[in-house]
């Protein structure tokens, strides 16, 4: 009880919330270690073992403690498998956050050494007679079952935690709001090794004419038809597949209608592009004095007022959300480690709405992708082909003067020169710079940390924010060199650069966070809050949008910037510009729109400033878009799981 409560308090900065059920499921976890120590009848062996059993406990609490200031999440039983990977590849970052958390790590070793000298002044150990060591384990067993048992008494809704102990789709560090941090480890692990209990797809009841009530009417001349493959009739595809969760999909899409075409539909008709996914980039790194860049990028061009960053954590999240316009699986039972992931295993699948392929086929691009590290790091030497990019990787086509981080301005200069030549490209780009952590083991953080502190003068900026700012000073150059050649290149005016973050700056603590926002952040909503950058040469005034959106929402915006044609049916992001319901929905099902700030840990909402719904108004809006939200979330996911797209186009004649 002392590690959760303390750990609960240190990672959410104050007991508030901390759960009740926590208390329940610690007591059987308890009772097992009384069991598996007392059986031990010498003494010294005897206080080792039980001593052993405590410090095993610790170390799975310490373990948790450094992942989540690291990482910013704890970490789930399905990525133990890669922590093979995490200590090789993040070891100084280890490293430096051990040392940081020494004192922290001291009081948490507290309970161990408080029982070893209990043990040693007493002269005892815990050893049992054979009928108090079975009563132990059947108490430990019934302990447990009560504890499930009692759920219930909580509420079964998606905020409870009856719904966080038995669903698959709820994130790790969600659950473990509800049960306990040890308590969710063991449920991971149960389903694991038996299984997840999952219930029988039922039958879909689908309003088929509810996809046949598009209006194509043309005001003003706009062609405002949906935004779909008229090829794929999916009402046909799903009587052609006994799989239950394939069929439930073709009968989910049959109903949807797309978005439409807009005014904005083939504004960047015929322009190169270039896509960048940066390295825990976010609106904290737009500085105007510091990455005058950014700043600029991000004040032109179409400004998103209502954008949010989705994911806590895990590159790759982020990269395939805005690669593909879908949902990774972000549920404790996904892992992120370089060799699993959504990302990875989707090179497996058929993507047809990579953007890459997209480009190729339709702009007859040749379009490539480059990253500063290693290609085979979340295996991105086959996922991004299968995107249809030809790669250039760390040490695989570039070389760069360090390696952990590697400079984003020197993956610039050796990749413009490859497409700046060509009639039309599509250039997708992975930075690294910005990584953390943000102290004086960073090597980026030592390249430009005198050239900012030199941009920002008199400043009341932490060093932890000035070195992120420095990070990301490193990425403010390479665009500044990317503009530069693009404009002796007489191609400033027809190209359009993307930049959203892959995931929240999660090495930044707290208060470094609140010092670079200026004020105290909401850590719900207001960390998430992001700037994604859509700018174009061509645009002399900016173009302001304040629906809410998120990571999904940008590849499909950009097929309709850019007039190409694709199924929005079958992405779970929304073009911004479409005329039908907008949200930004965080990773843990939270959701925001222009009328309300949803927590879907809590169930809690805060409402926009003059809103004048009715209590069951407001009760239906949150239905509607807790709907919305978990269905296309768990779509995507069924089909990645499926291969999906697959199926559909091996089953239809284009």
């Amino acid at each position: 009880m002392f590690w959760e409560v303390f750990l609960y308090d240190q990672i959410n900065g104050s007991l508030q919330g901390f759960p009740a059920w926590a208390a329940l499921f610690t007591l059987p976890v308890a009772m097992l270690c009384a069991f598996i120590t007392g059986w031990i009848k010498n003494r010294a062996i005897g206080r080792a073992g039980s001593i052993l059993v405590m410090l095993i406990i610790w170390i799975y609490y310490a373990a948790q403690l450094v992942y989540q200031r690291i990482f910013g999440s704890l970490f789930s039983v399905s990525m133990i498998s890669m922590a093979g990977d995490a200590i090789s590849d993040f070891r100084w970052a280890l490293l430096s956050m051990l040392k940081q958390s020494l004192v922290v790590l001291g009081v948490s070793l507290l309970p161990v050494l408080l029982y070893a000298l209990c043990l040693f002044i007493f002269k005892t150990h815990p050893h049992y007679g054979a009928g108090l060591h079975g009563a132990a384990l059947v108490l430990a067993a019934a302990l447990w079952a009560a504890a499930v048992l009692m759920l219930p008494a909580g509420g079964t809704d998606d905020t409870s935690a009856y719904f966080a102990y038995h669903s698959s789709l709820v994130d790790t560090d969600t659950a473990a709001a509800k049960l306990g941090i040890l308590a969710n480890s063991l449920v991971e692990a149960k389903g694991m090794i038996f299984g997840k209990e999952e219930p029988p797809e039922e039958e879909p009841q689908i309003n088929y004419a509810a996809a046949e009530d598009a209006d194509d009417t043309e005001p003003l001349g706009l062609d405002l038809s949906p935004n779909i493959l008229s090829a794929i009739d999916f009402r046909k595809l799903a009587e052609k597949t006994g799989n239950s969760s394939v069929k439930n999909l073709c009968a989910y899409f049959a109903q949807e209608k797309g978005t439409s075409k807009n005014g904005y539909t083939g504004l960047f008709k015929g322009h190169n592009l270039i896509y960048i996914c940066g390295e825990a980039f976010s609106r904290l790194a737009v500085n105007e004095k510091a990455t005058p860049t950014l700043w600029k990028l991000s004040h032109e061009g179409i400004v998103l007022n209502n954008y949010y960053n989705s994911f806590i954590n895990w590159t790759t999240n982020g990269e395939f959300a805005l690669l593909t316009g879908l949902w990774p699986d972000v549920s404790r039972d996904a892992s992120s480690s370089s060799g699993n992931g959504t990302f990875i295993r989707s090179a497996k699948h058929l993507m047809p709405f990579g953007l890459g392929t997209i480009f190729n086929d339709q702009c007859g691009a040749n379009s490539r992708a480059y990253h500063n590290y290693e290609g085979y790091y979340y295996g991105r030497n086959k996922s991004l082909p299968n995107l249809g990019f030809s790669c250039k990787f760390m040490n695989d086509g570039m070389s760069f003067t360090t390696k952990w981080p590697a400079s984003d301005l020197e993956m610039m200069e050796q990749s413009v020169p490859d497409y700046i030549n060509d009639d039309c490209f599509c250039v997708y780009y992975m930075t690294f710079s910005g990584h953390g952590p943000y102290n004086g083991d960073n090597v980026m953080r030592n390249r430009n940390i005198d050239k900012v502190k030199e941009l920002l003068g008199e400043t009341k900026l932490t060093a932890a924010s000035q070195s992120y700012l420095a990070c990301n000073y490193e990425l403010d150059k390479a665009l500044a060199y990317l503009l530069q050649e693009l404009e002796k290149a007489g191609k400033l005016e027809n190209t359009v650069i993307v930049l959203a973050g892959d995931h929240y700056p999660y090495n930044l603590s707290y208060p470094d966070r609140d010092n670079l926002a200026g004020h105290a952040l909401d850590n719900n909503f207001e960390m998430y809050e992001n700037t994604c950058i859509i700018w174009s040469g061509m645009l002399k005034d900016p173009v302001y949008v304040d629906e809410a959106c998120c990571n999904v929402d940008i590849f499909p915006t950009i097929l309709n910037l850019f007039g190409l044609e694709y199924d929005s049916r079958l992405m779970a992001g929304r073009d911004i510009f479409a005329d039908t319901e907008h949200f930004a929905m965080i990773y843990n099902k939270s959701f925001i729109t222009t009328e309300v700030k949803y927590n879907a840990r809590n169930g809690k909402a805060v409402w926009s400033e003059g809103n004048t719904m009715t209590d069951e108004e407001r009760k239906a809006y949150i239905e509607k878009y807790k709907e919305l939200a978990n269905t296309r979330y768990s779509n995507s996911l069924k089909m990645e799981s499926a291969d999906f797209y697959r199926f559909v186009w091996d089953n239809t004649e284009f």
